[in-house]
């Protein structure tokens, strides 16, 4: 089941978004705005999953990841 959210917006964040909608790139501005913070949840769970590998010792051979997978989202020590 959904819920309804109400959020303010800046004259030009709106504006921006009713450029994209207008683009043809989304249905409507709700559904750019869903998937908006879809992608943003996305990106976070990445991030905190990247964080926890980082700091995890290597099992049996395993080796832990590249510096450029955490330099890619800013989280390089």
């Amino acid at each position: 089941m959904s819920e309804l959210v109400h959020l303010r917006l800046a004259k030009k964040t709106r504006e921006n978004i009713k450029k994209v909608v207008h683009l043809n790139q989304f249905a409507t501005e709700s559904e750019f705005i869903r998937d908006a913070i879809r992608k943003s949840l996305e990106t976070y769970q990445k991030i905190e999953l990247l964080k926890s590998l980082r700091h995890s010792a290597p099992r049996g051979g395993e080796e832990k990841p590249t510096l450029d997978v955490f330099r890619e989202f800013g989280i390089e020590e």
